[in-house]
């Protein structure tokens, strides 16, 4: 079972029906809304709830912050790795030319949640 510690968190509208991704990754669009993100791209936090519908506001855990968060996997994944988000937003091993977002915590297989620690967002060189 993964695990989050109290975070520092923001409210933001979604750009549209983003219930099915809770605890997956989040940036934002050009009109400040919460959208998913490009693979290897960078995000801003973690979505902590489920908007069903654009405008709606939701909670994002920001990944500036120290302390363990909660992601969905999207491969198996075990302590250590760095990961970046794919275009669904979930949690995989950061290529180079990728965006660090944290370091896994735990293992996880693909689709559970996993820990990680919130990291730098730097391109992995």
């Amino acid at each position: 079972m993964a695990v989050q510690e109290q975070v520092n968190s923001i409210s933001l509208p979604a750009n549209a029906d983003l219930s099915a991704s809770q605890f997956c990754f989040v940036t934002l669009n050009t009109s400040g809304k919460l959208i998913l993100p490009a693979a290897g791209g960078d995000c801003i936090g973690i979505l902590q709830d489920k908007p069903d519908a654009a405008d709606r506001i939701a909670q994002v855990a920001m990944l500036g912050t120290s302390g363990r968060l909660k992601v969905i996997a999207a491969a198996t994944l075990t302590a250590g790795v760095k990961v970046q988000a794919d275009a669904a937003g979930k949690a995989l091993a950061a290529l180079t030319g990728d965006h660090v977002l944290g370091t896994t915590l735990t293992a996880a297989v693909s689709g559970e949640l996993i820990e990680i620690a919130p990291g730098s967002r730097m391109l992995l060189p």
